[in-house]
């Protein structure tokens, strides 16, 4: 789990990292493991060690976000080190030195290594969304047919919109997993995914998660999620059918949603405590 680490850094610090910085390097990411034919998910969980370095509030962690082009050196050693982990096949420092231009050594790339293993204590196998989001969806009823195939897909879609926005930092990652598969099942046909049968499955994860699938917080986190996801693809995911079993308090909802929209990183955890979540 992630703070808000860039509410940390005064607007007036010359060369300092912003949202946008990690907007854009979150994009180059998803370029590298695109045109290297990595799986995305390599990108997701890259994006999950740089933030949660960062977030550390260590030495090292406090000057990377006051250089840019520490920034990128380390986005580059987070990339690195998610490709050890979960590729079959090892990426050496001299492939990375290479994707950033020559802009950084394999020294450069081999120390920082190092600060972000020590920073982190190793803890670095930490599910993503993505990875819970298909967790979940391995428990699709076999009833769910033909749409199975696209619920995965548009949960999968949302978790990686979800890893390029900061507002989500601060969140669990099983909050963003499980928004992405209700948005996912609510955009599903009745007829091609029984109301009966969905609804016993969602009733599952709420059990399973011992989580309240009605809270403003979650149908906040939902409509952010459905708003890029019809900004990226120029598609809207309408829902036909509110998997959660009964409509929410438009109030409430639209009160989460403008104060993400307004202070992304940190009224969404703001909205989180208030609610009674962990953060």
């Amino acid at each position: 789990l992630c703070h808000d680490y860039l509410g940390s850094i005064s607007p007036d610090e010359a060369g300092s990292i912003d949202e946008i910085c990690r907007s854009k390097m979150c994009e180059w990411i998803f370029h590298v493991v695109d045109s290297t034919k990595l799986r995305r998910d390599t990108a997701v969980q890259a994006m999950s060690l740089l933030d949660r370095f960062l977030g550390t509030s260590s030495r090292r962690a406090w000057e990377v976000m006051r250089s840019r082009r520490e920034f990128q050196l380390c986005a580059i050693t987070t990339l690195y080190i998610a490709a050890k982990i979960g590729e079959p096949y090892l990426m050496d420092a001299k492939t990375m030195s290479r994707l950033s231009r020559g802009m950084h050594t394999v020294e450069e790339i081999t120390q920082m290594e190092i600060d972000v293993l020590g920073d982190l204590r190793w803890r670095v196998n930490c599910p993503s969304p993505y990875e819970m989001a298909n967790h979940i969806l391995e428990l699709l009823p076999a009833s769910a047919g033909p749409a199975a195939e696209r619920i995965y897909s548009h949960s999968n879609f949302q978790t990686e919109l979800a890893t390029g926005d900061y507002a989500f930092v601060p969140l669990l990652r099983s909050t963003i997993a499980i928004a992405a598969v209700l948005n996912s099942l609510g955009g599903v046909d009745p007829t091609d995914f029984p109301i009966r049968d969905r609804t016993l499955f969602v009733q599952s994860i709420a059990r399973e998660f011992d989580l309240d699938l009605e809270s403003p917080l979650l149908g906040a986190v939902r409509e952010r999620l459905l708003e890029s996801f019809e900004q990226s693809s120029g598609y809207q995911l309408k829902q036909m059918f509110l998997p959660c079993g009964s409509i929410r308090s438009e109030g409430e909802v639209d009160r989460c949603r403008k104060s993400v929209e307004n202070s992304p990183g940190c009224v969404a955890k703001e909205a989180a405590l208030s609610l009674g979540f962990e953060v």
